[in-house]
């Protein structure tokens, strides 16, 4: 038989055909040590060695004392706490106060110390006060006790008083506790003692051959714990306990440590040495007797750890979520509860078949010894004695069992022998038969054998080998379909083929799903491969996708519960698809499937089983998931999954610049120039802590909170200068959220080129650069259209010279020419006296072409005054009764030829306008060529102007004009009967030529 099972492994990658199901349960209070999730850190992890005591406070934090100092841990990490200077002795024992303080004693020295959740440390009791403790208890008046070989000790309001023979006790304490009844019990070395509240003395409750601790089982009794037996003490008559069962501090998780044996949440009873190793009896064990040996038999139900690195525990503690803390001279070791039990059959190979019958019972074979196992929960495994390498099921429910020469057909207590084909060995004679695979599809028995491959059964027709049949080539695995004759094969080309019941084959590629390793037929056509998951949409298949692709590799197993999850079996694990997301996958088959992964960390052994083509999860009655994996059988229970509703308490530990690190206080301040940085965080949560997940925000630079994953670090750039509040939260493995995020305030200061007022200057100095920008463009204008006038004026100069020496010279000969003609003719000739008007038009000509020609020349210093002048004679003739008087202050400087001709149009017009319309009798004309200014106003005595002028007359408006154009500011007055002004003022810059701005004007004048 061994010769032919070498064949199996590589026979079974043939073909098999598949049903489905799946299972798994919670573990119960008997779970075997071996089977909890153990995980030990020591030395080399960061954890203190030759720890005493351990103790867990409020915020999640695992604190324990070693004479190597006060450490504490959240879950990944252990942090020494720094005493004050000063302490020089070791912390000996702690103790969690419910309200979040951390209690302690230190060794040789004594005195208590209490470190406050804000991390205030206050000395309640000084050293050398009272005795080191070896044991503490809280009061819920608030009192706290003590004990040591030197006596009880109670501190009140920071008053310490000791309780000794006058109070009925030895003055040696070996244990202290207050039980959930708020009763005070008192351990001596020889005896237990029980406290009287209304006598304030201590009553003796029962001798003791040993020194003992006391420990409390969740049904409220208190055992003593000694060398030689565990031991309940009878219930006492207490008029002045609550009897109402409380949480009172003393039971709570985490309150502080036992020494030799502790009780957990089930009532499963803990030993450090029994004697020598740690173990676990179970909660049905301890609930049917008073005293358990300090070193149980195994048939009294203990469940031994051996080879656990708690050989040596000192100490022994549960926190509120329930994990199981031992303290050994090496470090620390953790025991939890898994979600998944593994389930030991044999020591062989586990590579079974499992099916579920007609009545929801699970069965599984094994090929390698030849046996069939039944399984049920709280039940030890039944092996039938029906032999058999393969289990599978009918189509109407039973359980087939094929073996040698025939298949056991079971239903309803019914048992029918269905025989195998006759296959002759080499001799010719008929040979017992290997099954590899067996199923029914409603019409046909479809069986694989090692020896001749694979037969089809019609009904009631004989076996027929596979040549018989148009199947197609290279099948890797097969199952049968919804209707009866219905078979879904998977080929190794990565197609699917549907061969129904009348021999005829659809053909549906699946190239998406990579090798075949498994066709899943309820709720849908699926087809796990190592490619991942395809499911048929209409009449074709459509890949699903997921975070991780890997989740859905090489699924083996699919089982639908009736709630509509679906719970796969594959290459990472037990993976949970609820109903609602399945069907949003099934309508969105590119966006990734949401889901739940239950790996390595919930008990899961191996890798989803693929050596033998068979489906590997199976569902029976009670809701238990069996999964065949290449650890062997796991359980896990999908009506009740256990979980973990202890919120994480999470807390910001520090930023850290490139220059420097920074705790975590008050008014916290970052240098100017740390905009870089990072912040740490933590939360601690002990059953699980790789499966905690952060997210973090900034106020002020996030718009949202950022998942960080398991990632304890948030890193920042290019942050600017300011007022920031970072805030962070976690989550626990099953999503369960810290209460509220830790925050921690802080102010980045700014730079010098940070600062407003350093952005003020630069916003000024940009102003002052654009502003001289606009002066550098209004000097390059200028100089441009000054350029442009001085070619107009040159211009002009070579027409005045031209005229005056060709034209003018010229017309001046012929005038003179004619003048002494007309002076040769008779005085009272006709011709004398029609050449004499020719004569003075000729002479006027002349006149008119010099004052051209004076008006084309370059200004001169006095045009101005000259021009002004001139008018004032023309019009004076016409004008009699009009004085006119001009006068000149400052010194007289040459006006720019680009102002020049502008000012005298503006003075003549007022001049013009004063002589013909003021009725004047003065006018006078000042001109002041101020250093500033140039200024000139003309003002006379006449009539003044009406309040609304005439229309028609466009001589104001040319004047404003004109002195817009030429920067000038022009102020006209009138008076009615008393006169009028008009004042023109010109700044030099723009008066004078030749003149230039200091570097003051040039910027704000």
């Amino acid at each position: 038989m061994t010769s032919r099972l070498s064949a199996v492994p590589r026979l079974l990658a043939g073909f098999f055909l598949l049903t489905l199901a799946c299972a798994a349960q919670a573990l119960n209070p008997a779970t075997a040590l071996p089977d909890y999730h153990h995980t030990a850190w020591t030395s080399k992890d960061g954890a203190p060695a030759e720890i005493a005591s351990m103790a867990q406070t409020s915020d999640g934090r695992l604190w324990m004392a070693s004479p190597f100092g006060l450490y504490y841990f959240d879950g990944v990490r252990f942090t020494q706490y720094k005493l004050p200077h000063g302490a020089n002795f070791p912390v000996f024992m702690v103790r969690a106060h419910p309200n979040g303080d951390l209690w302690f004693s230190y060794a040789g020295a004594g005195g208590l110390s209490v470190l406050h959740p804000d991390g205030k440390l206050e000395e309640v009791v000084p050293i050398d006060k009272i005795p080191p403790s070896s044991q503490m208890a809280f009061d819920d008046n608030g009192d706290v006790w003590t004990g040591s070989a030197r006596g009880l000790f109670r501190i009140r309001q920071g008053q310490v008083r000791r309780y000794g023979a006058e109070q009925g006790l030895p003055n040696a304490i070996a244990d202290i506790r207050v039980d959930r009844y708020n009763r005070f019990w008192a351990a001596g070395f020889n005896a237990v003692y029980l406290y009287d509240r209304t006598t304030d003395r201590f009553q003796q409750v029962r001798a003791l051959p040993v020194r003992s601790g006391l420990i409390e089982s969740p049904d409220g009794r208190i055992w003593t714990t000694n060398s030689e037996k565990i031991e309940a003490l009878p219930a006492p008559a207490d008029p002045s306990a609550r009897m109402a069962p409380q949480a009172k501090p003393g039971s709570l998780p985490g309150f502080g440590t036992d020494w030799v044996a502790h009780f957990d949440r089930d009532g499963n009873l803990w030993q450090l040495k029994c004697p020598n190793d740690l173990c676990v009896t179970p909660a049905h064990v301890v609930a049917k007797t008073d005293a358990i040996a300090a070193a149980p038999k195994a048939a009294d139900g203990l469940k031994m750890a051996p080879g656990a690195t708690a050989l040596a525990g000192n100490a022994i503690l549960e926190d509120r979520e329930h994990n199981i803390w031992v303290a050994t001279m090496e470090g620390l070791d953790r025991y939890r509860d898994n979600r998944m039990q593994r389930f030991r059959l044999s020591s062989s190979r586990a590579v079974y078949m499992t099916t579920v019958d007609e009545n929801g019972q699970f069965w599984a074979a094994d090929p390698y010894n030849n046996a069939v196992w039944k399984l049920k929960v709280g039940a030890e495994p039944e092996r039938d004695p029906t032999p058999a390498s393969v289990t599978a099921k009918s189509r109407d429910g039973g359980l087939l069992l094929p073996w040698k020469r025939d298949i056991e057909h079971r239903y309803h207590g019914k048992i029918d022998k269905i025989a195998m084909p006759e296959v002759p060995d080499k001799d010719g004679r008929p040979q017992d038969l290997m099954v590899l695979g067996l199923t029914d599809d409603g019409k046909r028995l479809w069986l694989m054998t090692v020896q001749a491959g694979l037969f089809l059964k019609d009904g009631d027709g004989p076996w027929l080998p596979r040549s018989k049949y148009k199947l197609p080539p290279k099948i890797v695995m097969g199952t049968p379909g919804a209707k009866p004759g219905h078979t879904w094969l998977a080929c190794a080309d990565g197609t699917v083929v549907l061969f129904d019941e009348n021999d005829r084959q659809t053909i549906y590629p699946a190239p998406m799903a990579g090798l075949a390793t498994g066709i899943f037929t309820d709720g849908g056509i699926v087809v796990g491969g190592d490619k991942g998951l395809a499911v048929l949409v209409g009449d074709r298949f459509r890949q699903l996708t997921a975070a991780d692709p890997e989740v859905l590799q090489n699924i083996s197993g699919l089982v639908v519960t009736p709630d509509g999850d679906r719970w796969l079996n594959g290459g990472k694990g037990l993976v949970h698809i609820r109903g609602e997301d399945w069907k949003a996958a099934l309508l969105h088959p590119e966006q990734p499937m949401r889901y739940r992964l239950f790996g390595a960390d919930d008990g899961y052994v191996g890798k989803a089983m693929l050596e033998n083509r068979h489906p590997s999860a199976k569902l029976d009655k009670d809701g238990q998931l069996w999964l065949n994996s290449t650890g062997g059988l796991l359980r896990f229970d999908t009506r009740n999954i256990s979980r973990n509703d202890v919120a994480p308490v999470v807390s910001v530990q520090g930023l850290h610049t490139a220059a420097a690190s920074y705790a975590v206080q008050p008014d916290l301040k970052l240098p100017a120039g740390a905009h870089s940085f990072n912040i740490n965080y933590s939360a601690a949560s002990l059953r699980q802590p790789e499966g905690v997940h952060f997210q973090y925000r900034m106020e002020g630079a996030d718009r949202d909170w950022q998942d960080a994953g398991p990632r304890r670090t948030a890193y920042y750039t290019n942050v600017p200068p300011g007022a920031y509040r970072f805030q962070v939260r976690a989550a626990n493995e099953d999503d369960v959220w810290s209460a509220q995020p830790a925050s921690v305030d802080f102010e980045i200061e700014p730079t010098v080129v940070q600062t407003w007022w350093f952005r003020a200057v630069c916003v000024l100095a940009i102003g002052i650069a654009l502003y001289l920008l606009y002066l550098y463009r209004l000097r390059v204008v200028t100089a441009r259209l000054e350029e442009r006038m001085e070619v107009r004026l040159a211009e002009r100069e070579r027409i005045a010279r031209a005229l005056h020496d060709t034209f003018l010279q010229s017309v001046q000969g012929l005038v003179l020419r004619l003048d002494a003609a007309v002076d040769g003719l008779p005085g009272d000739s006709a011709t004398r006296k029609s050449l004499a008007p020719i004569l003075d038009s000729a002479r006027a000509s002349i006149t008119e072409g010099r004052a051209q020609v004076h008006e084309l020349r370059a200004s001169q210093l006095d045009e101005l005054e000259s021009g002004l002048r001139d008018i004032a004679a023309l019009l004076s003739a016409s004008y009699p009764g009009s004085a006119f008087e001009l006068a000149v202050s400052g010194k007289r400087t040459m006006l720019r030829a680009g102002v020049v001709e502008d000012i005298c149009e503006i003075a003549r017009e007022a001049v013009r306008n004063a002589f013909q319309h003021a009725e004047a009798e003065r006018i006078v004309v000042q001109l002041d060529y101020g250093a500033q200014h140039f200024t000139f106003s003309v003002r006379d005595d006449g009539k003044g102007m009406p309040p609304t002028p005439a229309s028609g007359h466009w001589g104001l408006v040319g004047m404003r004009e004109r002195a817009a154009r030429i920067g000038a500011a022009l102020k006209i007055d009138s008076t009615q009967d008393a006169g009028s002004s008009v004042t023109m003022t010109l700044s030099a810059p723009r008066a004078y030529a030749g003149h230039r701005k200091s570097w003051w004007r040039r910027l704000f004048g």
